[in-house]
Protein backbone atom coordinates (compact mmCIF):
# COMPACT_ATOMS: atom_id res chain seq x y z
CA UNK A 1 0.00 0.00 0.00
CA UNK A 2 0.97 3.76 -0.96
CA UNK A 3 0.03 6.45 2.14
CA UNK A 4 -2.53 7.46 0.48
CA UNK A 5 -4.05 3.61 0.60
CA UNK A 6 -3.25 3.04 3.73
CA UNK A 7 -5.09 6.34 5.94
CA UNK A 8 -7.46 5.88 3.69
CA UNK A 9 -8.33 1.96 4.77
CA UNK A 10 -8.04 3.54 8.73
CA UNK A 11 -10.74 6.35 7.88
CA UNK A 12 -13.14 3.67 5.94
CA UNK A 13 -12.71 0.20 8.68
CA UNK A 14 -10.88 -1.22 6.08
CA UNK A 15 -7.30 -3.14 7.10
CA UNK A 16 -4.02 -1.17 5.91
CA UNK A 17 -0.59 -2.97 5.96
CA UNK A 18 0.91 -0.71 8.60
CA UNK A 19 0.07 1.79 10.80
CA UNK A 20 -0.24 4.98 9.46
CA UNK A 21 2.06 7.62 10.05
CA UNK A 22 0.74 11.24 8.84
CA UNK A 23 1.88 14.32 10.69
CA UNK A 24 0.42 17.52 9.52
CA UNK A 25 1.80 18.61 6.69
CA UNK A 26 3.08 22.29 7.96
CA UNK A 27 4.91 20.53 11.20
CA UNK A 28 7.14 18.43 8.45
CA UNK A 29 10.46 19.48 7.34
CA UNK A 30 10.63 20.01 3.74
CA UNK A 31 13.59 18.88 1.32
CA UNK A 32 16.10 15.87 1.67
CA UNK A 33 15.12 14.64 5.53
CA UNK A 34 11.29 15.18 4.36
CA UNK A 35 12.35 12.36 1.27
CA UNK A 36 13.88 10.15 3.79
CA UNK A 37 11.15 9.94 5.44
CA UNK A 38 8.51 9.68 2.79
CA UNK A 39 10.62 6.78 1.51
CA UNK A 40 10.22 4.40 4.79
CA UNK A 41 5.81 5.23 4.64
CA UNK A 42 5.23 8.26 6.33
CA UNK A 43 3.03 10.65 4.46
CA UNK A 44 0.88 14.12 5.80
CA UNK A 45 -2.06 15.81 6.27
CA UNK A 46 -3.21 18.67 4.79
CA UNK A 47 -5.74 20.56 6.56
CA UNK A 48 -7.80 22.74 3.53
CA UNK A 49 -8.29 26.40 3.68
CA UNK A 50 -10.02 28.39 0.94
CA UNK A 51 -12.59 26.25 -0.34
CA UNK A 52 -15.09 28.13 1.58
CA UNK A 53 -14.66 31.33 1.87
CA UNK A 54 -16.51 34.59 3.02
CA UNK A 55 -17.15 38.06 2.98
CA UNK A 56 -18.78 40.86 5.10
CA UNK A 57 -20.11 42.86 2.53
CA UNK A 58 -21.34 45.68 5.12
CA UNK A 59 -18.52 45.74 7.40
CA UNK A 60 -15.39 47.67 6.40
CA UNK A 61 -11.88 46.57 7.41
CA UNK A 62 -8.99 48.23 7.44
CA UNK A 63 -5.61 47.09 8.46
CA UNK A 64 -2.41 48.97 10.55
CA UNK A 65 0.85 47.92 10.81
CA UNK A 66 3.12 49.17 13.01
CA UNK A 67 6.77 47.44 13.82
CA UNK A 68 5.60 43.52 14.34
CA UNK A 69 2.13 44.52 15.62
CA UNK A 70 -0.92 44.08 12.84
CA UNK A 71 -4.01 45.99 14.11
CA UNK A 72 -7.45 45.14 12.18
CA UNK A 73 -10.31 47.18 12.83
CA UNK A 74 -14.04 46.89 11.65
CA UNK A 75 -16.28 49.51 11.35
CA UNK A 76 -19.66 47.77 11.32
CA UNK A 77 -23.06 49.98 12.13
CA UNK A 78 -23.35 48.56 15.33
CA UNK A 79 -19.77 50.13 16.34
CA UNK A 80 -16.27 49.28 15.36
CA UNK A 81 -14.28 46.49 17.05
CA UNK A 82 -10.40 45.18 16.52
CA UNK A 83 -8.42 42.58 16.95
CA UNK A 84 -3.87 42.75 17.16
CA UNK A 85 -1.67 39.97 16.37
CA UNK A 86 1.93 40.08 16.62
CA UNK A 87 3.76 38.78 14.09
CA UNK A 88 7.53 38.05 13.46
CA UNK A 89 8.46 35.91 16.38
CA UNK A 90 9.75 33.05 14.48
CA UNK A 91 8.45 29.49 12.65
CA UNK A 92 6.19 28.93 15.44
CA UNK A 93 3.63 32.35 14.22
CA UNK A 94 3.59 30.97 10.65
CA UNK A 95 2.30 33.64 8.44
CA UNK A 96 -0.52 35.11 10.32
CA UNK A 97 1.42 35.62 13.56
CA UNK A 98 -0.05 35.59 17.24
CA UNK A 99 -3.60 37.15 18.35
CA UNK A 100 -2.92 39.43 21.27
CA UNK A 101 -6.15 40.89 21.39
CA UNK A 102 -9.37 39.92 20.29
CA UNK A 103 -12.70 41.24 19.24
CA UNK A 104 -14.52 41.59 22.44
CA UNK A 105 -13.38 43.27 24.97
CA UNK A 106 -15.74 45.41 26.38
CA UNK A 107 -19.69 43.41 26.66
CA UNK A 108 -21.02 46.36 24.13
CA UNK A 109 -18.76 44.90 21.24
CA UNK A 110 -20.85 41.74 21.42
CA UNK A 111 -23.49 44.27 19.17
CA UNK A 112 -21.34 44.68 16.48
CA UNK A 113 -19.90 41.22 16.55
CA UNK A 114 -23.40 39.61 16.01
CA UNK A 115 -23.68 42.06 13.06
CA UNK A 116 -20.80 41.07 11.42
CA UNK A 117 -21.69 37.09 12.16
CA UNK A 118 -25.55 37.52 10.81
CA UNK A 119 -23.52 39.90 7.78
CA UNK A 120 -21.38 36.62 6.60
CA UNK A 121 -21.97 35.33 3.19
CA UNK A 122 -20.08 32.19 2.27
CA UNK A 123 -18.82 30.99 -1.35
CA UNK A 124 -17.46 27.90 -2.50
CA UNK A 125 -14.67 27.01 -4.47
CA UNK A 126 -14.24 23.37 -4.98
CA UNK A 127 -10.79 23.84 -6.87
CA UNK A 128 -8.71 24.45 -3.67
CA UNK A 129 -9.88 20.95 -2.54
CA UNK A 130 -9.29 19.34 -5.86
CA UNK A 131 -5.51 21.16 -7.05
CA UNK A 132 -4.45 20.54 -3.27
CA UNK A 133 -5.68 16.49 -3.54
CA UNK A 134 -3.85 16.10 -7.00
CA UNK A 135 -0.48 17.55 -5.95
CA UNK A 136 -0.46 15.77 -2.69
CA UNK A 137 -0.84 12.61 -4.54
CA UNK A 138 -0.12 9.35 -3.07
CA UNK A 139 2.15 10.95 -0.56
CA UNK A 140 -0.83 12.97 1.24
CA UNK A 141 -4.54 13.64 1.99
CA UNK A 142 -6.38 16.42 2.70
CA UNK A 143 -9.16 17.15 5.33
CA UNK A 144 -11.64 19.66 4.57
CA UNK A 145 -12.58 22.16 6.91
CA UNK A 146 -15.66 21.16 9.07
CA UNK A 147 -18.59 22.88 11.50
CA UNK A 148 -17.30 24.50 14.73
CA UNK A 149 -19.71 23.98 17.95
CA UNK A 150 -20.83 27.97 18.61
CA UNK A 151 -19.76 27.78 22.30
CA UNK A 152 -16.71 27.11 21.32
CA UNK A 153 -16.46 29.57 18.66
CA UNK A 154 -17.30 32.74 21.01
CA UNK A 155 -14.27 31.85 23.01
CA UNK A 156 -12.85 32.96 20.07
CA UNK A 157 -14.30 36.52 19.69
CA UNK A 158 -13.17 36.92 23.33
CA UNK A 159 -9.31 36.34 22.52
CA UNK A 160 -8.36 32.39 21.99
CA UNK A 161 -6.02 32.52 25.14
CA UNK A 162 -5.83 35.92 26.68
CA UNK A 163 -9.82 36.80 26.37
CA UNK A 164 -10.47 33.75 28.55
CA UNK A 165 -10.97 35.30 31.56
CA UNK A 166 -13.42 38.23 29.81
CA UNK A 167 -15.30 35.19 27.70
CA UNK A 168 -16.21 33.64 30.88
CA UNK A 169 -17.16 37.34 33.08
CA UNK A 170 -19.80 37.41 30.39
CA UNK A 171 -21.53 34.16 30.48
CA UNK A 172 -21.70 34.88 34.33
CA UNK A 173 -22.64 38.94 34.16
CA UNK A 174 -24.23 39.52 30.81
CA UNK A 175 -25.76 35.51 30.09
CA UNK A 176 -28.37 37.59 28.13
CA UNK A 177 -26.10 39.32 25.71
CA UNK A 178 -23.82 36.00 25.02
CA UNK A 179 -26.93 33.75 24.76
CA UNK A 180 -27.82 36.60 21.64
CA UNK A 181 -23.73 36.11 20.77
CA UNK A 182 -24.20 32.16 21.10
CA UNK A 183 -27.31 31.75 18.88
CA UNK A 184 -25.69 34.56 16.13
CA UNK A 185 -23.15 31.74 15.56
CA UNK A 186 -25.58 28.82 15.74
CA UNK A 187 -26.94 30.55 12.56
CA UNK A 188 -24.02 31.34 11.16
CA UNK A 189 -22.92 27.94 11.39
CA UNK A 190 -26.11 26.78 9.96
CA UNK A 191 -25.71 28.49 6.81
CA UNK A 192 -22.28 26.73 6.86
CA UNK A 193 -23.62 22.94 6.93
CA UNK A 194 -25.07 22.61 3.40
CA UNK A 195 -21.54 23.78 1.83
CA UNK A 196 -19.27 21.27 3.87
CA UNK A 197 -22.09 18.45 3.49
CA UNK A 198 -21.70 19.14 -0.03
CA UNK A 199 -18.14 19.06 -0.25
CA UNK A 200 -16.36 16.75 -2.87
CA UNK A 201 -14.10 15.34 0.08
CA UNK A 202 -15.03 12.78 2.99
CA UNK A 203 -12.48 13.84 5.47
CA UNK A 204 -13.70 16.43 7.74
CA UNK A 205 -12.00 18.54 11.34
CA UNK A 206 -15.25 19.18 13.52
CA UNK A 207 -14.13 21.36 16.66
CA UNK A 208 -12.23 20.52 19.13
CA UNK A 209 -11.47 20.10 23.07
CA UNK A 210 -8.78 21.56 25.27
CA UNK A 211 -9.67 21.76 28.37
CA UNK A 212 -9.96 25.29 29.47
CA UNK A 213 -13.94 24.05 30.77
CA UNK A 214 -14.81 21.92 32.76
CA UNK A 215 -16.88 18.84 31.71
CA UNK A 216 -19.73 19.54 32.94
CA UNK A 217 -19.86 22.47 30.88
CA UNK A 218 -18.74 21.08 27.69
CA UNK A 219 -21.50 18.35 28.16
CA UNK A 220 -24.32 21.55 28.57
CA UNK A 221 -23.07 23.28 26.35
CA UNK A 222 -21.06 21.78 23.57
CA UNK A 223 -22.32 18.46 22.80
CA UNK A 224 -25.53 18.90 22.10
CA UNK A 225 -24.62 20.95 18.88
CA UNK A 226 -22.44 17.57 18.24
CA UNK A 227 -25.37 15.79 18.41
CA UNK A 228 -27.73 17.42 16.17
CA UNK A 229 -24.70 17.36 13.03
CA UNK A 230 -22.71 14.43 13.60
CA UNK A 231 -25.79 12.40 12.01
CA UNK A 232 -26.13 14.76 9.25
CA UNK A 233 -23.06 14.85 8.21
CA UNK A 234 -22.73 10.61 8.28
CA UNK A 235 -26.05 10.83 6.24
CA UNK A 236 -23.82 13.14 4.31
CA UNK A 237 -21.45 10.58 4.04
CA UNK A 238 -18.60 12.12 5.99
CA UNK A 239 -15.71 10.95 8.10
CA UNK A 240 -15.90 13.34 11.16
CA UNK A 241 -12.40 14.46 13.65
CA UNK A 242 -12.59 16.01 16.81
CA UNK A 243 -8.98 17.83 17.60
CA UNK A 244 -8.81 16.49 21.63
CA UNK A 245 -5.17 18.11 22.32
CA UNK A 246 -6.39 18.68 26.00
CA UNK A 247 -3.99 16.81 28.87
CA UNK A 248 -6.89 15.78 30.62
CA UNK A 249 -9.23 13.91 27.98
CA UNK A 250 -9.54 11.62 30.40
CA UNK A 251 -12.09 13.60 32.20
CA UNK A 252 -13.93 14.37 28.70
CA UNK A 253 -13.45 10.37 27.27
CA UNK A 254 -17.39 9.63 27.97
CA UNK A 255 -18.74 12.91 26.47
CA UNK A 256 -16.20 12.21 23.15
CA UNK A 257 -17.34 8.63 22.84
CA UNK A 258 -21.18 10.92 22.90
CA UNK A 259 -20.52 12.93 20.54
CA UNK A 260 -20.28 10.22 17.40
CA UNK A 261 -17.56 11.36 15.84
CA UNK A 262 -15.07 9.02 14.11
CA UNK A 263 -11.80 9.89 15.13
CA UNK A 264 -10.05 11.22 18.32
CA UNK A 265 -7.27 13.42 16.49
CA UNK A 266 -4.32 15.50 17.98
CA UNK A 267 -5.10 12.47 21.32
CA UNK A 268 -1.64 12.76 23.32
CA UNK A 269 -1.17 9.94 25.38
CA UNK A 270 0.91 9.90 28.45
CA UNK A 271 3.61 11.15 30.05
CA UNK A 272 1.73 14.43 28.57
CA UNK A 273 -1.95 13.42 28.44
CA UNK A 274 -3.72 11.57 31.21
CA UNK A 275 -5.51 9.06 28.73
CA UNK A 276 -4.02 5.80 27.80
CA UNK A 277 -4.80 4.70 24.15
CA UNK A 278 -5.64 1.38 26.29
CA UNK A 279 -8.07 3.00 28.54
CA UNK A 280 -9.47 4.89 25.71
CA UNK A 281 -9.73 1.71 23.57
CA UNK A 282 -12.13 0.63 26.41
CA UNK A 283 -14.67 2.92 26.70
CA UNK A 284 -14.63 3.93 22.55
CA UNK A 285 -14.38 0.64 21.04
CA UNK A 286 -11.93 -0.33 18.24
CA UNK A 287 -13.71 1.43 15.22
CA UNK A 288 -12.86 4.75 17.15
CA UNK A 289 -10.19 5.82 15.15
CA UNK A 290 -7.15 7.14 17.44
CA UNK A 291 -4.81 9.90 15.78
CA UNK A 292 -2.17 10.46 18.45
CA UNK A 293 0.05 13.60 18.18
CA UNK A 294 3.45 12.12 19.40
CA UNK A 295 4.38 13.28 22.50
CA UNK A 296 7.97 14.88 21.69
CA UNK A 297 9.59 15.27 25.47
CA UNK A 298 9.72 11.56 24.61
CA UNK A 299 12.90 13.14 22.11
CA UNK A 300 14.93 14.49 24.93
CA UNK A 301 16.02 10.99 26.06
CA UNK A 302 16.94 9.86 23.02
CA UNK A 303 16.90 7.72 19.95
CA UNK A 304 16.52 4.36 21.40
CA UNK A 305 14.40 5.08 24.02
CA UNK A 306 12.03 7.39 21.49
CA UNK A 307 12.08 4.03 19.71
CA UNK A 308 10.94 1.39 22.48
CA UNK A 309 8.55 4.29 23.46
CA UNK A 310 7.12 4.11 20.36
CA UNK A 311 7.26 0.64 19.95
CA UNK A 312 5.37 -0.07 23.18
CA UNK A 313 2.65 2.94 22.13
CA UNK A 314 2.28 0.21 18.93
CA UNK A 315 1.63 -2.85 21.05
CA UNK A 316 -1.00 -1.34 23.50
CA UNK A 317 -3.39 -0.92 20.61
CA UNK A 318 -3.87 -4.74 19.15
CA UNK A 319 -3.58 -4.73 15.13
CA UNK A 320 -7.26 -4.34 13.63
CA UNK A 321 -7.84 -0.97 15.92
CA UNK A 322 -8.07 1.92 13.83
CA UNK A 323 -4.60 3.93 14.97
CA UNK A 324 -3.06 6.68 13.54
CA UNK A 325 0.54 8.59 14.49
CA UNK A 326 1.25 11.78 13.69
CA UNK A 327 2.45 15.14 15.06
CA UNK A 328 -0.92 17.34 15.55
CA UNK A 329 0.65 20.26 17.79
CA UNK A 330 4.68 20.99 17.80
CA UNK A 331 6.92 19.03 14.89
CA UNK A 332 9.05 21.74 13.17
CA UNK A 333 7.38 24.54 15.51
CA UNK A 334 9.73 22.72 18.41
CA UNK A 335 13.53 23.27 16.26
CA UNK A 336 15.48 26.86 17.12
CA UNK A 337 18.85 25.60 16.80
CA UNK A 338 21.08 22.90 15.39
CA UNK A 339 20.70 20.60 18.96
CA UNK A 340 17.01 20.81 18.29
CA UNK A 341 17.17 19.82 15.15
CA UNK A 342 19.42 16.89 15.99
CA UNK A 343 16.89 15.79 18.53
CA UNK A 344 13.70 16.33 16.33
CA UNK A 345 15.53 14.12 13.48
CA UNK A 346 16.71 11.23 15.70
CA UNK A 347 13.00 11.14 17.03
CA UNK A 348 11.36 11.02 13.66
CA UNK A 349 13.76 8.42 12.25
CA UNK A 350 12.80 6.28 15.65
CA UNK A 351 9.29 6.70 15.30
CA UNK A 352 9.59 5.36 11.59
CA UNK A 353 11.88 2.03 12.66
CA UNK A 354 9.65 1.27 15.31
CA UNK A 355 6.24 1.44 12.64
CA UNK A 356 8.39 -0.67 11.07
CA UNK A 357 9.28 -2.90 13.34
CA UNK A 358 5.99 -3.62 15.39
CA UNK A 359 3.35 -1.29 13.48
CA UNK A 360 3.08 -3.81 10.54
CA UNK A 361 -0.52 -5.97 10.61
CA UNK A 362 -1.13 -9.56 9.55
CA UNK A 363 -3.20 -9.90 6.23
CA UNK A 364 -5.28 -12.55 5.23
Amino acid sequence: MNFRERLNAVLHLQEPDMVPYAPYDNLVPRGEFERELSEHGMGVLHRLSGRIWSEMPHVEIETRTEGGMVRTIYHTPKGDVWTERRTHLGRVTGVTGIQTEGLIKEIDDIDAVIFMADDTEYHVDNSAFFSRDRELGAYGLVRDQGLHPPYDATRGYFGAYSGIPNWVYAQQDHPARFQALMEAEERRQARLFPLVAASPGDFFSFGSLDGHFGHRNWARNVLPFYEEYVPKLHEAGKILALHAHASNNLAYADLLKATGVDCIEAFTPPPVGDLSIAEARRRWGADMIIWINFPETVFYYGHDETRRYTEELLRSDPPGNRLVLGFTEMGTYGITDADSERLFKDGFRAINEAIESVGALPLG
